[in-house]
């Protein structure tokens, strides 16, 4: 039997950034600015219908990741494989497979409805008429957005927002969905709600395949395969959550 190609293959991935010039640099004359690297040398297969998860700190390189995935991001060096495209040479291919949940208030446009900002978005994935209709019906009903679809995203809370963000990770039927801090702003209700939704539906009946960056230790024991410890930009530990929880609680120096 041929082995299934992985969802999503990382191969000796970095990315480095260079840091914006300040107002200090500027008037001592010191423009030389020193590389950040967020990512150091990470090697990666996650198999289809998995979810994997990465853990660590604030800026230990899990958001990057999951950008470089998305082809938001280019690799400095490296690449990044989703179902079989690279990144670089085909990103379009790429982005067409992804879905990102992302809930800064900026990826929004405030001032419309829901509605309307998942028919764009819609849109954008090639989605038009009744088909594009019928499938913001889908995902609205689906997150329980039914009630405030119509109201400006502007008026939304947290967890509204954060309901609506994955409505639209979703609207184009993703094979790798991408998810930053799921269960923010969602009361306890919601959040097992989605959870299953996860589990049951994308994963174990559609095959869907899941990467997530969160710092809720609950959230990715009850979710992931396999979980990625990172710290300063590097993987530290890999395998089961049961596995890696004594370097988790090491990196987050738990007592």
């Amino acid at each position: 039997m041929t082995p299934a190609v992985p969802a999503v293959r990382l191969h000796r991935l970095e990315k480095e950034f260079v840091p914006s010039l300040t107002l200090g640099a500027i008037l001592t004359l010191r423009r030389r600015r020193e590389r950040v690297q967020a990512v150091r040398g990470i090697d990666l297969e996650v198999p289809p219908g998995s979810i994997h998860a990465f853990v660590g700190p604030n800026g230990a390189g899990k958001t990057t990741v999951l950008k470089l995935v998305a082809a938001l991001l280019q690799p400095t060096r490296g690449e990044v494989e989703v179902m079989g495209a690279r990144t670089v040479a085909d990103p379009e291919r790429v982005r067409a497979a992804v879905g990102y949940c992302i809930t800064e208030s900026r990826s929004f446009f405030l001032r419309i409805s829901g509605r309307e900002n998942l028919r764009f978005f819609a849109t954008l994935h090639g989605l038009y008429g009744a088909v594009r209709s019928r499938r913001v019906d889908e995902v609205v009903a689906g997150l329980e957005l039914a009630d405030v679809a119509d109201r400006h995203v502007l008026s939304y809370s947290e967890g509204m927002k954060q309901r609506l963000a994955l409505a639209r990770a979703l609207i184009h039927h993703p094979r790798v969905l991408l998810l930053d801090e799921i269960g923010r702003g969602l009361d306890p209700r919601l959040r097992e709600k989605t959870y299953r939704t996860l589990r049951d539906d994308l994963v174990g009946r559609d095959g869907v395949t899941v990467l997530m960056a969160s710092h809720n230790m609950d959230e990715v024991a009850a979710l992931a395969d396999r979980v990625s410890v990172m710290e300063g930009g590097v993987v530290v530990a890999s395998g089961t959550y049961q596995e890696v929880r004594p370097r988790v609680e090491e990196v987050f120096r738990v007592r």
